[in-house]
């Protein structure tokens, strides 16, 4: 797979997530020194709904981005991914790991990030106003942060999605779905 193909599938997840984009843009949904603890269990729930939900439809979202007609399109996309899980189990669990990997990497670097230039500070009025919050969200600081995390995650997802679509390839190739490439290749040329 080319760097252009893989940036193709990047983008295409990366647009395909921007629900996942909102909600890490939502300090009172994601840190519980922005809202409440009730309101940080809602947006944890959300955050692995999205993630989930994200993950799924990652093949669809790259074979919108990189098709290639007859085996990798948005419309077979998934029925591919379950051929792959089915027969490439093993290597199917590579590309979640890489997935996993590279989204744990994300997380280590949003929060140097974040040790960087923190996104929240006391408030000195809260010690003389007992209704004033405790802390004080530097949103700009917040976005930074948020959005480094959101382009590792992203990235995460578009690395599974690209593996799964190389690993879909290989095996219509290698006519384990029934019609390999050259033989679809060499009958359209006839």
């Amino acid at each position: 797979m080319s760097l252009v193909t893989f940036l193709r599938g990047w983008a295409a997840v990366a647009v395909g997530c921007l629900p996942l984009a909102g909600l890490m843009l939502t300090p009172q949904l994601m840190r519980s020194r922005a809202g409440s603890e009730t309101l940080l269990m809602v947006g944890m729930l959300l955050l692995l709904a999205l993630l989930a939900a994200a993950i799924m439809l990652a093949p669809v979202l790259s074979a919108l981005a990189t098709p290639v007609a007859g085996h990798w399109e948005a419309r077979t996309a998934l029925r591919s991914t379950r051929k792959v899980w089915r027969r490439r189990t093993g290597q199917a669990w590579l590309a979640f790991g890489a997935l996993v990997l590279v989204y744990g990497a994300g997380q280590a670097i949003g929060y140097l990030v974040g040790e960087a230039v923190p996104y929240v500070h006391d408030n000195p009025a809260s010690a003389s106003d007992p209704t004033a919050p405790l802390w004080v969200i530097d949103y700009p600081a917040y976005v930074l942060q948020a959005a480094v995390l959101y382009a590792c995650t992203t990235l995460a997802i578009a690395v599974y999605a690209a593996r799964v679509r190389s690993l879909a390839l290989g095996l219509a190739r290698s006519g384990a779905d029934g019609v390999s490439l050259q033989s679809s290749a060499s009958s359209a040329s006839r």
